[in-house]
């Protein structure tokens, strides 16, 4: 299967681009047209490929022709999670790498037992740029989803995560971005079983952002609280969310808005991308 990661924020749209559907001897990440990626693409990216090899598929990383965005996967450390199985295509610039902790959290592998260790790096991250009243409101919400990714959705090839602070300077949208992808069970599977019901992808989603206000005893992954934290000090954001196949599009405000759909390329666990906007 070659799935094509090409333009800006390839992984936001709704349908996945791939190739060679029946094709599970393999996995082509194709990111040689990549104009701009996020959090969600350096997470996804790893993610995919962690799981592809785990299946005993080869799986080939095409580099980006544009140099800064092939530079900036080997600074996000996508590369180097990825090397170890994967056979990386093109040219891989080489780099001296500076630390920038105080704006931007690597791909990372987010475990049970990590996750607290990760949670203050981002709790202290967002805090420093956004400051305390933004930064406590979006450290609620990161704390959120990377909960879920380590428990609900916790697989054999684990949970991925990296976030990225904006000036606005390129983006003309400063502001924080978190992606956690996740390989686990997905939303549909957990929630299915919690209400004995065999529910469809977008639903189970739609649940999920309600909280669970019509399961029983409130189960659910506690996602409404994303609604308040990020508009929170801040000027909103927005959420997505792709588990199986459903993918579900929130813009965070005061009275908050979301579109849940099927959709023709599935994905394994549940991928979310959040963005908080500032002032």
């Amino acid at each position: 299967m070659r799935i094509e990661l090409a333009g800006r924020n390839p992984l936001r749209r709704r349908e996945l681009r791939a190739d060679f559907h029946g094709d599970t001897g393999n996995l082509v990440l194709d990111a040689r047209g990549l104009r701009w990626v996020s959090p969600l693409e350096l997470a996804a990216i790893v993610t995919m490929g962690t799981v592809a090899a785990a299946r005993g598929r080869e799986v080939h990383l095409l580099v980006p022709h544009d140099p800064k965005i092939a530079s900036y996967l080997v600074r996000m450390n996508v590369v180097e999670l990825l090397e170890p199985f994967t056979e990386i295509e093109g040219p891989v610039p080489t780099q001296v790498r500076r630390d920038h902790s105080d704006k931007l959290l690597e791909v990372a592998e987010v475990t049970p037992a990590n996750i607290d260790d990760v949670s203050d790096r981002l709790g202290q991250l967002v805090t420093a740029r956004l400051g305390p009243k933004a930064g406590r409101a979006a450290f609620g919400s990161l704390s959120e989803l990377l909960d879920n990714a380590t428990t609900h959705g916790y697989g054999k090839t684990g949970a991925f995560t990296a976030a990225q602070l904006y000036t606005g300077t390129l983006s003309r949208t400063p502001g924080f971005e978190f992606a956690v992808c996740d390989s686990g069970d997905g939303i549909r599977k957990v929630l299915s079983s919690t209400t004995n019901q065999d529910l469809e992808g977008p639903v189970a989603l739609e649940l999920a952002l309600n909280g669970g206000n019509r399961l029983p005893e409130g189960g659910g992954h506690g996602l409404p609280s994303l609604w308040r934290q990020a508009v929170r000090g801040g000027k909103g954001g927005e959420l997505m969310l792709r588990s199986g196949d459903a993918v579900a599009t929130v813009k965070l405000r005061l009275e908050p808005t979301s579109i849940c759909s099927r959709v023709a390329e599935p994905v394994d666990g549940t991928w979310a991308w959040l963005r908080v906007r500032v002032p």
